[in-house]
């Protein structure tokens, strides 16, 4: 009985960790994302905006759209509010569509019209990510140079996304049937049938708010 209460005790200590690790990791991509961008612009201000996340586990799927829809065990009651970027350590998942008291749903890169400006890491040619029958990198101009394997993240212009979450990768070049544009196909870098839980980011862009480490896992569940 000692040994498997202390066994229970480590998993519990190393759950939480892992936790704190990859809330630390959100946050250093972020940040580092946003130091390089005012280094490049010769800023005198090299302060970060704080990141806020909180860790939610998926607890269902829309059944017409498995992939497409996320429900999480979070909601108001725990600062989520629509509209606020869901994302793993692999990349953006998507975002709050809906949200009650103690659940919410998340749209996901996967359900159809979903779209996020961004760019190409490499090349910094900007263009929208969006899903009709398959993840592409919209409005590349037919002379842009993009390469297979480019990484291409969020480009900050919008008011949810911020800038530098990794979206996915170029996994084809189409060919161009458009004289002005040609189709860039993604691979994206988070599974989402694979995902058991997700962190959501909080209200990045309010001044007032502070990093907080939450695990609230065994806490305001679902009735």
């Amino acid at each position: 009985m000692r040994t498997t209460f202390r066994y229970v005790q480590y998993l519990g200590i190393s759950e939480k960790k892992i936790h704190e690790l990859e809330t630390q990791l959100h946050e250093l991509r972020l940040k580092n994302t946003e130091m390089r961008k005012r280094i490049s612009g010769d800023s005198a201000d090299l302060t970060v905006t704080p990141y806020d996340f909180i860790k939610t586990h998926i607890i269902g799927r829309d059944p017409m759209n498995i992939n497409g829809y996320l429900y999480i065990d979070k909601g108001s009651v725990h600062g989520i509010k629509t509209d606020q970027p869901a994302l793993t350590t692999d990349g953006l998942v998507g975002k709050v569509h809906y949200v009650t008291e103690h659940y919410s749903i998340i749209e996901t890169i996967e359900h159809e019209g979903f779209a996020v400006s961004a760019l190409d890491v490499r090349t910094g040619i900007h263009g929208i990510v969006r899903k009709n029958a398959f993840l592409v990198f919209d409005f590349i101009r037919a002379d842009d140079t993009i390469y297979v394997n480019d990484s291409i993240c969020s480009s900050g212009m919008s008011e949810i996304f911020p800038e530098g979450v990794f979206i996915g990768s170029v996994r084809a070049i189409g060919q161009a049937d458009d004289p002005f544009f040609k189709p860039i196909h993604l691979a994206p870098g988070v599974k989402i049938n694979r995902l058991t839980y997700l962190y959501v980011l909080l209200d990045y862009r309010t001044n007032d708010i502070k990093l907080n480490i939450h695990d609230t896992s065994d806490k305001n569940e679902m009735p």
